[in-house]
């Protein structure tokens, strides 16, 4: 085995560039003597990949060794990768049949999923795999899928049959979009381009090779470059372009010896012979054939072999060069009988034989068949009615027996379907109710905050008017008396009391007001409110609504007001509700927590505003009974409550979540544990 791998490199050693001969070195030496099986499949791959344009029987014998290993070891997906590899040497070759089954064996492999799940790690990934951005097992295994339809493609090309060809670029190139192989896309645009030039449209050829040029300049992988600029040019020169059909063909010319692209090599030496014999310029020609002569043998491939020796035919092509022609057309009979009995065999060598196949079965079924109702006929043809007649009446039963039992279930359903619509009335109905029982609530306690708000300044007028109806009597007396000087100061007391009782009207008349205001049902049109009035108003009328349930409750109320902040652009009926609900909840934890008798304890809420960039936040902050971490996720949702039976509907934070979400903002809670709770709300600051 060592000796036979040797041999091939020495016999080819002269194909390498010496730039590259350290690296086909090392992988030659790590292929023969490391005893790592991953190691000498990944060496392997790689001498393959590197002999692809060089020596195609290099490349197959590598490719082979590649997939005994991968074989071995199990890695499905690399199986592929050296089917591919041999697929594309065999054709180089010009043995099209053993191309054509290489690939399909390859693509069999690839479309069975099991082939996913063993995958060569990434670190020992080469040839084009390094160039491959798909990082699942499913991605790979789409990526080698649609490689194969490209070679099958390219196979197809070169049998000539350019619409099967166009048939396996296109779905190499959607698989390629899926996986994000802009590599395997470019490929795919360059050879696509080929078919349309071939199938005689340019102007889509043009366009879709330059985009294959743009996308392999993007990858920065230029081994193949040659084969697109080489399509390039040919557009060029069918539109009759000639100065940049040559440009393109020289350019290619280039690119491909660069590369090591021997195909490209060949290809652009004889389409610039064939301008150079067009322009007369006889040796130019030959020189050009004669380079794409050589690069042909020395690849050991027919194909190629056979497009030069015609160059040459036709370059002698003159009544004084009969000999001439008669040696390169003794050298073209041969290869063009061998290649042309290729593309026949593998053109039709499968469909024909997976058609014999079926219609022998077929054949061989339906003679059986008949010798069948031979016997049964002459043995028993009155029998055979009787069993028709009885699957008949059978069959007659059973669907009988079928239609009744879809009678009821069609009954069933309709009275399922009826139960359930009551159900959802019923739920609607109940729904709305409890809505209506939320908003009654809420204005309950609105309005025994405002009760209990304007409860003061009505006790001051109260106050103030009794006094100065004791202070009237005392005037009179003052009066009797004649006592002017204790008659005036009397009635200075009584307008100093008149002018509280008119301060303390006005408040109450304020408070009012502005509470029927926030009350009343919301137009839903925003206004510039003060946050801090509406957060300290709101604040004030919740803890005197609960007070006036529980006259011995009592809590210390803390308020941070960020004072800078200026006037804000929302609808005050639906923030004073949020407000409220936040507010009632939070009280609601402290007196809770109060009935606990927890030793030292003090209730306490606090309200604090700030402007943070954009957004205006209102944060509520408790040291009540908190909300415990695995209901804090739940606690915005419709009728969600943790209060007991009859305390609460489980719409108030469920109604508030939608008031902030429709101005813009978002509302959330942040539990402390057994210390409290804190409910932000974030507003757009405008």
């Amino acid at each position: 085995m060592i000796k036979t791998a040797y041999s091939i490199l020495l016999c080819f050693i002269s194909t390498v560039s010496f730039s590259q001969q350290y690296f086909v070195d090392s992988l030659l030496q790590s292929f023969l003597n490391t005893r790592n099986d991953t190691a000498k499949m990944q060496s392997a791959g790689s001498l393959a990949d590197h002999y692809t344009e060089l020596k195609p029987d290099s490349a197959y014998y590598f490719a082979e060794q590649e997939l005994a290993i991968a074989q071995k070891l199990g890695y499905k997906l690399n199986e592929v990768y050296a089917l591919q590899q041999m697929g594309y040497a065999q054709m180089n070759l010009g043995n099209f049949t053993h191309s054509l089954k290489n690939l399909l064996s390859g693509i069999a492999i690839a479309n069975d999923p099991a082939s996913e799940n063993k995958i060569l790690p990434d670190k020992y990934a080469y040839g084009e795999d390094i160039y491959v951005n798909a990082h699942t097992p499913h991605l790979k295994r789409l990526d080698k899928i649609g490689r194969m339809h490209l070679y099958v493609g390219i196979l197809y090309g070169n049998a000539g049959n350019f619409e099967k060809e166009k048939m396996h670029y296109l779905e190499s190139r959607a698989i390629a979009q899926v996986t994000g192989n802009l590599l395997l896309q470019s490929y795919c645009n360059g050879t696509l381009g080929r078919s349309y030039l071939y199938l005689k449209m340019p102007d889509s050829a043009l366009s879709i090779i330059q985009t294959a040029y743009e996308q392999s300049n993007q990858v920065g992988y230029r081994k193949y470059q040659g084969s697109i600029v080489l399509n390039l040019a040919r557009v060029y020169d069918t539109l009759k372009k000639e100065t940049e059909a040559i440009a393109y063909f020289r350019k290619a010319l280039s690119i491909s010896q660069e590369n090591g692209y021997l195909r490209g090599v060949v290809a652009a030496n004889i389409s610039l012979a064939e301008h150079s014999l067009r322009a007369g310029n006889k040796d130019s020609a030959l020189y050009f054939i004669n380079q794409a002569t050589n690069t042909a043998l020395l690849m050991n491939a027919p194909s190629l072999e056979l497009r030069s020796y015609t160059a040459k035919a036709d370059y002698y092509r003159n009544p004084y060069n009969s000999d001439s022609i008669a040696k390169y057309q003794d050298l073209i009979i041969p290869i063009k009988n061998k290649l042309f009995d290729t593309r026949q065999s593998q053109l039709f060598q499968s469909i024909d034989f997976d058609e014999q196949q079926r219609q022998q079965q077929k054949d061989d079924d339906e003679k059986a068949y008949r010798n069948k109702l031979k016997v049964y006929g002459l043995l028993a043809g009155l029998a055979v009615f009787s069993i028709v007649l009885g699957f008949m009446w059978r069959n007659n039963q059973q669907k009988q027996k079928t239609l009744s039992e879809l009678k009821k279930q069609k009954e069933e359903t309709d009275y399922q379907r009826a139960q359930a619509e009551r159900a959802l009335s019923e739920l609607k109905s109940t729904q709305a109710q409890l809505v209506q029982r939320e908003k009654m609530a809420s204005l309950g306690e609105l309005t025994a905050g405002i009760a209990h708000e304007i409860q003061n300044p009505l006790n001051f007028v109260n106050n103030f008017s009794e006094v100065n109806k004791e202070l009237v009597a005392e005037l009179h007396t003052e009066l009797e008396q004649g006592n002017i000087s204790g008659a005036k100061n009397i009635l200075r007391d009584i307008v100093s009391n008149e002018d509280k009782i008119n301060e303390h009207g006005k408040r109450a008349d304020s408070i009012v007001k502005g509470m029927l205001q926030h009350s009343r049902q919301g137009t839903g049109q925003k206004v510039l409110v003060d946050i801090n009035t509406l957060c300290d108003e709101y604040l004030r009328l919740a803890f005197h609504g609960i007070r006036a349930k529980d006259k011995s409750f009592n809590a210390l109320l803390k308020t941070d007001f960020d004072t800078s902040l200026s006037k804000s652009s929302l609808n005050p009926q639906d923030i004073g509700r949020v407000l409220l609900n936040i507010y009632n909840n939070a009280l609601y934890a402290v007196s809770e927590k109060i009935k606990l008798g927890s030793k030292g304890y003090e209730p306490v809420v606090t309200v604090r505003t700030r402007a943070t960039e954009n957004l205006l936040q209102i944060t509520v902050t408790d040291n009540g009974t908190g909300i415990a971490d695995r209901i804090a996720d739940k606690i915005f949702q419709p009728f969600f409550t943790t209060k007991p039976a009859g305390h609460g509907t489980g719409l108030g934070l469920s109604v508030s979540y939608d008031i902030i979400k429709a101005h813009g903002g978002q509302i959330r809670v942040e539990p402390h544990g057994a210390n409290g709770a804190s409910f932000v709300i974030e507003l757009p600051l405008t």
